[in-house]
């Protein structure tokens, strides 16, 4: 038994002073939902960010195993700590989770076996690690919180935050890390990350939250020979050990892995800048296209979202740039970000969706635009100087890029801004010439920047034009609510742009299930649509969402359903105030309708509070209720919180 676990130990130091660390940790909602495709994007993005030659690709492997209990015992200790958490924080519900821990080691027993997940780079610097310094990536990976050591001005990954990913998928919050460097020198230390706890019940001593698994006094191991033989490296590179995982179907969590691998990496796959090993399926520039054929169906993009999206069409864009009409690519120089790329896919049913990447070719996130000329795109930026700017503009998640994420002092830098709005400008100006042969106006591109405002074709036809807002019509409701306008014919010269599809929401009265199917054709999900009269012009309505909530005593519930409107919207000042006009053009009169605004991109739709909304709703956050819809035209006009220009989506309120 020692001889495998080579007498490594937990070590937990004693609490100095300070505050303490609690039991409830908000990081973990950022990677519960999809915890393995969490997984991918980090660790690929940071080993990446180290490799070692650049003329061959980074090699990365993901692959389930374990270990007997029997052969490390003293690693089995971390029981006691687990209940020493329960101990201190006896009063506090969060701390349930650690008898869930307790409880999965416990099932062990001395004889069962503990699963991990092996994650390993290959053609990589490896973690250098130098006592006494915070600036190498052992120590800010391992042994420091919200630390980075990246200098790469590439790097897409930061240790502070990515780190969190490997944690929250193990049961137990405890990984091992055993890395070779440089001349051959190794480091092994594994970590556990719970909350200050006490031991024996004695609250006169606390322990700190993370703890440190070795053989050299809490310090990580450098002695080849004094590592356990399992855990070694043996060459430059890192291994990263998961620990206590659910492996009962491994082939869905290898599945969420390769599908993540494709969504997030193709390009850089495509490259010949990276090869990924998940279980025994490989995945490289040569089979690329195979494997994408067969997790995706199809080779059309129909989802507004990225974690969900198609990666066959944008691949099919790259791979065949400029082989005919159909494949764009166009390579420019921009005054702050350099040099970049755009490739182009002109498809007649496709949702004009953006995908953007810098260097390390990792997607960092996917827009829609508010056109529908049938097109996807990628857009690239590789300078060296570019790269550096949009990163300091990227989240902690790197999944997009807005000026506010780069501020000096509490101010915005500049530079970001104009990056972002250099970028916005391009792609309208390269959508304006691709498809110079339809009737366009100016583009619109949702959830690149929100200090950014860029006028849709809505301000071409409606801005400074009086007959916009018009007079209130006579057929309001009874609470005076009625939001459509009669107004007079616009004359101006530009060819309207098609308008965005949003939703309203009908909130209906509790009725019972016999009630709703009488209801009318509004109650989509009951075999009853709308459809468009003939000859008519606007949307059709199709059941877009709808959901019945029955009460927990089966007798009253809650009917929601969504109906399709085009709308419009643009900003103008009025009275040193922002105004926000939307226009909304409905085949159906709606009685009592919702609308959520939203701004930003389809990826991340932020909300903003609404201070005034005129004709009258009842406001409540970013949500408008109690409106009148009339059939045909209306207009609503909106004052936001902090009375800035935004690019606003119409949606509705999900209730869940």
């Amino acid at each position: 038994m020692a001889s495998a676990e080579q007498n490594c130990k937990w070590h937990f130091a004693v609490k100095q002073g300070g505050r303490d660390d609690g039991p409830n940790d908000p990081m973990q909602e950022n990677f519960k939902r999809t915890p393995y495709a969490s997984l991918i994007r980090e660790s690929i993005q940071n080993s990446l960010d180290v490799q070692l030659d650049k003329s061959l690709p980074v090699s990365m492997e993901f692959r389930i195993s374990k270990i007997n209990a029997n052969n490390y015992p003293y690693f089995f200790d971390l029981n006691k700590h687990l209940q020493g958490c329960i101990d201190y924080y006896s009063d506090n519900s969060d701390a349930t989770q650690y008898q869930s821990m307790i409880n999965y080691l416990s099932s062990l027993g001395i004889y069962g076996d503990l699963s991990y997940i092996k994650v390993s780079d290959y053609n990589t610097t490896g973690m250098e690690y130098l006592a006494d310094s915070t600036n190498n990536p052992f120590y800010a990976f391992v042994r420091a919180a919200g630390v980075s050591s990246k200098n790469d001005t590439t790097a897409g990954g930061s240790f502070g935050y990515g780190k969190a990913a490997y944690f929250y998928i193990s049961k137990i919050r405890t990984i091992l890390v055993s890395t070779r460097v440089k001349e051959n020198r190794t480091f092994f230390e594994g970590v556990s990350s719970l909350c200050t706890h006490i031991m024996n019940g004695n609250r006169r001593i606390k322990y700190e939250s993370v703890g440190y698994y070795d053989n050299n006094n809490g310090n990580p191991i450098s002695n080849l020979d004094n590592i356990p033989s399992r855990f070694r490296r043996t060459e430059m590179g890192t291994d990263i050990y998961i620990l206590g995982i659910d492996a009962t179907n491994l082939e869905t969590i290898y599945q969420e892995m390769i599908i993540a691998t494709l969504q997030n990496f193709w390009l850089a796959i495509y490259r010949e800048r990276l090869i990924v090993k998940i279980g025994d399926i490989e995945i490289n520039h040569n089979n690329l296209s195979i494997l994408m054929e067969n997790f995706f169906l199809t080779d059309t993009d129909t989802v507004r979202r990225e974690k969900n999206y198609n990666p066959r069409p944008y691949l099919d864009a790259v791979h065949n740039a400029g082989t005919d009409n159909k494949h764009i690519y166009i390579e420019k120089t921009l005054p702050t970000i350099g040099k970049i790329s755009f490739f182009a896919l002109k498809e007649k049913n496709a949702i004009d969706k953006i995908l953007y990447m810098r260097s390390p070719l990792m997607l960092v996130k996917a827009r829609r635009t508010q056109s529908s000329n049938g097109f996807y795109g990628v857009f690239i930026c590789e300078d060296i100087e570019g790269n550096e700017i949009l990163r300091k503009t990227e989240n902690p998640a790197h999944n997009e890029w807005k000026s506010s994420n780069w501020q000096e002092d509490g101010k915005i830098v500049p530079k970001g801004r104009d990056a972002i709005q250099e970028i916005d400008a391009f792609i309208i100006d390269i959508m304006n010439e691709i498809f110079s042969n339809k009737q366009a106006n100016v583009q619109s591109i949702q959830g690149l920047e929100d200090f950014l405002y860029i006028p849709t074709a809505v301000e071409e036809d409606d801005n400074d034009s009086e007959s916009l807002v018009g007079d209130i019509a006579e057929n309001t409701d009874i609470a005076g609510q009625s939001i459509s306008t009669q107004l007079s014919e616009i004359t101006h010269s530009a060819t309207r742009e098609e308008p965005a599809i949003g939703k309203v929401m009908i909130d209906l009265p509790q009725i019972s299930s016999q009630k709703r199917d009488i209801a009318g054709t509004l109650l989509s999900g009951h075999g009853k649509r709308m459809k468009k009269k003939k000859g008519g012009g606007g949307v059709t309505s199709k059941k877009i969402d709808s959901r019945y909530d029955e009460a927990l005593d089966g007798i009253d519930g809650q009917f929601l359903t969504e109906i399709p409107v085009a709308y419009r919207a643009f900003a103008q000042t009025e009275n040193g105030r922002i105004v926000h006009n939307i226009v909304i053009h409905s085949d159906f009169e709606i009685e009592n309708g919702r609308i959520d605004l939203l701004i930003g991109g389809d990826q991340a739709d932020d909300m903003v509070s609404i201070n005034s909304c005129s004709p009258g709703g009842a406001i409540n956050a970013n949500t408008i209720s109690g409106l009148h819809i009339v059939k045909g035209k209306n207009v609503l006009k909106i004052e936001f919180a902090d009375n800035m220009k935004h690019a606003i989506k119409l949606d509705a309120y999900e209730v869940k």
